[in-house]
């Protein structure tokens, strides 16, 4: 740890203060005095710290080397430089401080928060022509932590344009395994062996872009639904 004269000695320095100047604003009769605490011989009094923290621009924590949520030196000349602003600069440096506070809040927050691992397939449901969506293996991909993650079986990636504004192409979806799904609700579905993300309707299976007309099912069509869709994976 450092001794007091080192502290006296840094600050001095941080000052740029020869022994000499700062014996003179301190009161002090020499550089020598000054000169004895650097060098660890001798300690200034009680009555004496006052003025070395006045000059150096130093708490007596700080000095003493105590461990306290005082103002460190470089932050004490930002305090004595504020307070010599203008209304004008205050303003200047309060917008400049704010907008920097919150920046580093934003990344604070974003580390702090949590994910959920889920299954990822990479081959696309289709909200255009559709897609065969085969056994592949799934990959992990980590989402940030939110209601439709927790309930989420698996994430899958979106392939067209049919479901906009809803979905969008390349958009990833959360979806929650379920062999049937209410009649208004967007699922997965493999019809003939082609796999769609469409709402479905009474005997056909809707898209949200009017430029795409809705599925018929058939009674002889070959139909699976995956799951139901319940959001979408914030990027």
């Amino acid at each position: 740890m450092k001794q007091i004269g080192e502290r006296i000695k840094a600050a001095r320095a941080n000052k740029n203060l020869t022994q000499g100047e700062f014996a003179k604003l301190i009161g002090a009769k020499s550089a020598s005095v000054v000169s004895s605490w650097e060098m660890g011989v001798a300690k200034p009094d009680c009555e004496r710290l006052s003025a070395i923290c006045h000059v150096l621009g130093v708490t007596p924590d700080a000095l003493l080397g105590f461990q306290s949520d005082a103002y460190s030196t470089s932050e004490i000349s930002v305090i004595h430089k504020y307070r010599a602003l203008d209304d004008r600069g205050r303003t200047v440096v309060n917008n400049v401080l704010n907008t920097e506070y919150e920046i580093v809040c934003a990344a604070a927050q974003k580390k702090k928060a949590r994910v959920i691992r889920l299954d990822y397939y990479t081959m696309p449901a289709s909200a255009g022509t559709g897609t065969f969506l085969d056994s592949e293996e799934a990959i992990d991909i980590f989402v940030p932590e939110c209601a439709e993650a927790e309930e989420a079986d698996f994430v899958l990636s979106v392939s067209g344009d049919s479901m906009e504004p809803t979905f969008h192409d390349g958009d990833k979806i959360y979806v929650c395994k379920q062999d049937a799904i209410d009649v208004g609700d967007i699922g997965i579905f493999i019809i003939n062996g082609d796999a769609y993300v469409k709402e479905l309707g009474n005997g056909k299976l809707i898209s949200h872009n009017e430029k795409y007309k809705p599925i018929s099912l058939k009674a002889d069509d070959s139909i699976f639904c995956c799951g139901r869709v319940i959001g979408v994976v914030a990027e």
